[in-house]
């Protein structure tokens, strides 16, 4: 037989143990490698959500559609096309600076002399006035087809614009009665829907 007092120490040692198996586990010191799986998602939604926008970043660019007319191969009609160009504060110039530069497509041909620039374009009254360089003159070696063209493209182009209904050519800021010698420009035009090809 043990002793008594051997059996009480061996009672005290398991009662210890016992007590040690439900305790709470030691308090982190700040010092622990692995953060919590709660800490990891948080980090991780966050960078997942897209960056704010600086506050002194540049408005998308605005666009604006302008309709230029072009003659078709044999020179008998003129067909629209509409274009999409970045929006202007002067958007009949834009028309006619599209106009000036050519069709896009390939099947369709440009009325407007080489070499000619639009130098303004001013509406009074309803009646848009079109300046052009003297290019518009100089530069034309059209017949009287040429210029009915030519006029009813600039015409029909800046008519596009409900605000305008007649158009006054103009060349380096002055009235002009001709371009070739076939048509009279002395007065403010109204559109040519029959030479317009749908």
């Amino acid at each position: 037989m043990f002793p008594r007092y051997v059996i009480c120490a061996v009672l005290v040692v398991m009662l210890g143990l016992a007590a040690g198996c439900g305790a709470p586990p030691p308090k982190s010191d700040g010092n622990d490698t692995a953060a919590p799986n709660v800490d990891v998602n948080v980090k991780q939604n966050q960078q997942e959500l897209p960056a704010p926008a600086p506050k002194n970043s540049p408005k998308a660019q605005e666009m604006m559609q302008v309709t230029t007319y072009h003659a078709t191969e044999d020179a008998m009609y003129l067909v629209p096309e509409t274009q999409s160009v970045p929006k202007t504060e002067h958007p009949l110039q834009t028309a006619l600076e599209n106009l000036v530069a050519g069709p896009q497509s390939s099947q369709l041909v440009s009325v407007v002399p080489a070499g000619t620039k639009v130098l303004g374009v001013k509406v009074k009254n309803h009646i848009a006035y079109a300046d052009f360089s003297d290019d518009l003159i100089k530069s034309n070696h059209g017949g009287s087809t040429a210029e009915m063209m030519l006029v009813a493209a600039i015409v029909d182009t800046l008519t596009e614009f409900p605000e305008v209904e007649k158009v006054q050519i103009m060349v380096n800021g002055k009235k002009i009665d001709t371009i070739t010698g076939h048509l009279d420009t002395s007065q403010p035009l109204a559109r040519s829907e029959n030479l317009i090809k749908r």
